[in-house]
């Protein structure tokens, strides 16, 4: 995936010796809203005092994201804000028998893009920015009740991504993209026991919207 995302970021900047052959009428203009669906991976790892594991599991991303667009001839500035929920989560067998569970719940994106227009109707970008994510995480002793932990923090992080947009007609427009993302990790104790749970993701999501 990260090759994909460095192969995106090098067409975008190959772009404007091409793009300078596009008239000034960009239809990358406006508000929008879109759609989103796409596939999940999110990567967790779980440390307790004394082991450490890390596992990806894929699932489904869904969604929406609004954003803003203002053309400067072949380049598209915006700014973004999403709003999506994930099917992913990842189980961790410790000591035999103890079991930590991770589970990648809602995240809020907000940030920033820049494109460049190839021919009429499409364009390809990178973007980046904010991630606020929520982190569902439990502990579960078997032989110790007194050790079971659960954990629902909010979780700062950045995401950084790139794609491609297409409009399909005067108003409706579909992409395909790729985001990184990663979060600050966070850990829980009740004093004699505790855990760590860190979790970055991969995503590669389709959407169709509408500018108005």
């Amino acid at each position: 995936m990260k090759t994909v995302l460095m192969a995106l970021i090098a067409l975008a900047g190959a772009a404007p010796a091409y793009a300078q052959n596009v008239g000034t009428t960009s239809p990358f203009d406006g508000v929008r809203i879109e759609g989103r669906v796409g596939w999940d991976r999110p990567v967790a790892s779980v440390e307790t005092d004394d082991i450490e594991a890390n596992q990806g599991k894929s699932g489904v991303v869904y969604g929406g994201e609004i954003g803003f667009d203002v053309p400067q001839d072949t380049i598209i500035l915006g700014v973004y804000a999403g709003l999506e929920g994930s099917s992913t989560k990842s189980c961790f067998e410790f000591y035999g028998r103890d079991e930590a569970c991770v589970r990648a719940g809602r995240n809020i994106t907000a940030g920033a893009r820049v494109g460049v227009q190839l021919g009429v109707r499409t364009m390809v970008y990178a973007k980046g920015g904010y991630s606020n994510g929520k982190l569902k995480a439990s502990y579960v002793d078997f032989d110790d009740a007194q050790n079971n932990l659960r954990y629902r923090p909010n979780l700062d992080g950045f995401h950084l991504g790139a794609g491609a947009e297409a409009n399909v007609s005067a108003n409706v427009y579909g992409k395909l993209e790729y985001v990184y993302t990663n979060y600050n990790a966070g850990r829980l104790d009740n004093g004699d026991f505790g855990f760590t749970a860190d979790l970055e993701r991969h995503q590669v999501v389709a959407g169709v919207g509408i500018r108005f």
